[in-house]
């Protein structure tokens, strides 16, 4: 559909009423070349406005309305607030929100998964430094983590760091958020082998034991 038929139909339309895709809110609405981030896909129709047909396209621009829904808000943010109080009947109120509590709990196990691997991958590399071949780690580092860590842990800031490309040349990049936490774990926390491994903080107010 072309943008200005688009507006006419939007305009025939109430101007106070929500826009939505699919009843969800829009985010945003942006300008790209057709082949930009997936080809553009174009339906053919016919004099009656029937759909007859359509081609994939790389050639133009295209208009993108992107749609932003509750359940994308709160899989990005668990604590994101939503009101159910217009939904009427109680018990739709009730489903909705079952629904979106259940996308809040799985949202915050990625979110915990992810944070125990990266710990994990950073406790394995220093674990095979002390026994090389013998970095089974993993659950004094899920232990410890659990008990003393937290995804939102405040990340030291660290300056430009230099590397080399393929062809020998230098260049300035900023640290990522996995080495900023690793170099703050290195700072504060050390893994230990006494007849097992164990994980503790360095100034002794915290120790998984050994495993």
């Amino acid at each position: 559909m072309k943008v200005k038929e688009l507006i006419r139909l939007l305009q025939e339309q109430d101007p106070e009423s929500e826009a939505c895709v699919h009843n969800a809110d829009i985010e945003c609405i942006y300008a790209a070349t057709a082949y930009w981030d997936g080809r553009l896909q174009v339906l053919e129709r016919n004099a009656e406005g029937y759909v007859i047909g359509g081609k994939y396209t790389s050639k133009g621009w295209k208009v993108n309305i992107c749609p932003m829904s509750i359940t994308d808000q709160i899989w990005g943010d668990p604590d994101f607030k939503v009101d159910y109080s217009e939904l009427g009947n109680p018990d739709s109120a009730k489903r909705y929100e079952e629904s979106d509590n259940k996308t809040r709990q799985a949202s915050r196990d990625v979110i915990l998964k992810v944070a125990m691997d990266g710990f994990y991958r950073w406790a394995k590399k220093k674990a095979e430094a002390i026994r090389e071949g013998d970095g089974d780690i993993r659950y004094s580092a899920d232990a410890f983590f659990e008990k003393n860590l937290h995804h939102d842990d405040p990340l030291p800031d660290l300056p430009k760091g230099k590397r080399k490309d393929s062809q020998g040349n230098e260049y300035e990049f900023w640290p990522s958020v996995c080495d900023r936490q690793e170099h703050g774990w290195d700072q504060k926390i050390e893994v230990y082998w006494r007849g097992g491994w164990g994980i503790k903080f360095k100034d002794g107010s915290a120790d998984s034991g050994e495993y």
